[in-house]
């Protein structure tokens, strides 16, 4: 059972706070999170540089933001995308918190990609069963990442919990740059209003994959008033010309 706006909220504010002030009294409280050691990501280095790229171009010389990565269906190379632009994030700023939220609570995939235990996450800290959970790790401990875990109730209630009782904001204020990695749009209503409040959004296509009807559909469902690009995996091209306007 998810709880009341105000209490989940004001739970998930207090956890947060072990991440900005771990002094010994906040952590003796009740409602501090659990924070652990992230590995270094199972990422190929040359894909992490062309995301690189592809950020460069869409967030320019922004400072913070939330960036959400979607997709048309699953098999497209999402969630790499999100992990790629999470720690590329991390490392080309000297200061300041990037988090990875999992979101794809049915098909979570960051913990492996981080090296870090599937459960327990978001899920089951929005569900009422445990402590927020978070893994940090590179220099500074810039990186954060909150796995998906395991949710026993319907997850459409997870993300009526997350928007309607203004979740994200909180994650906001504790964190510079908040990259969130979403279930595919097609088949997921319910990520729409996610979609929506972010700052950019970055649709993942496959090369010889993704059809041009689901990009249609997708960029009709993200809408026009946001910062958007395409980005392409499974390519075979050199050239860094991987975000393209769709909207």
């Amino acid at each position: 059972m998810i709880s009341g706006s105000t209490r989940l909220a004001g739970s998930l504010r207090d956890a947060l706070d072990t991440v900005t002030d771990p002094s010994p009294e906040l952590l003796q409280g009740g409602r501090r999170a659990r924070i652990e050691a992230l590995q270094q990501p199972q990422l190929d280095p040359e894909f992490v540089e062309r995301c690189r790229l592809a950020l460069a171009r869409l967030v320019a010389l922004e400072d913070e933001g939330v960036i959400a990565v979607c997709s048309a269906r699953r098999g497209e190379g999402r969630s790499s995308v999100a992990a790629a632009l999470a720690v590329t994030l991390a490392r080309g700023r000297a200061e300041g918190r990037v988090l990875l939220l999992d979101l794809d609570f049915g098909h979570a995939a960051q913990a492996a990609l981080m090296g870090v235990a599937p459960s327990p996450g978001l899920a089951d800290f929005l569900e009422g069963r445990e402590r927020l959970r978070l893994a940090a790790g590179g220099p500074n401990r810039q990186l954060w990442h909150v796995p998906g875990g395991t949710h026993l109730g319907d997850p459409v209630r997870l993300f009526h919990a997350l928007t309607g009782e203004a979740m994200l904001p909180v994650f906001r204020q504790k964190f510079q740059w908040v990259v969130l990695d979403l279930p595919p749009l097609l088949g997921h209503p319910e990520t729409v209003p996610v979609v929506r409040s972010v700052d950019w959004q970055v649709i993942v296509g496959r090369h010889r994959r993704t059809m041009v009807a689901d990009l249609r559909e997708v960029a009709e469902i993200v809408g026009g008033g946001k910062q958007s690009g395409f980005l392409l995996t499974g390519d075979s091209t050199r050239i860094p010309a991987l975000i393209r306007r769709l909207l």
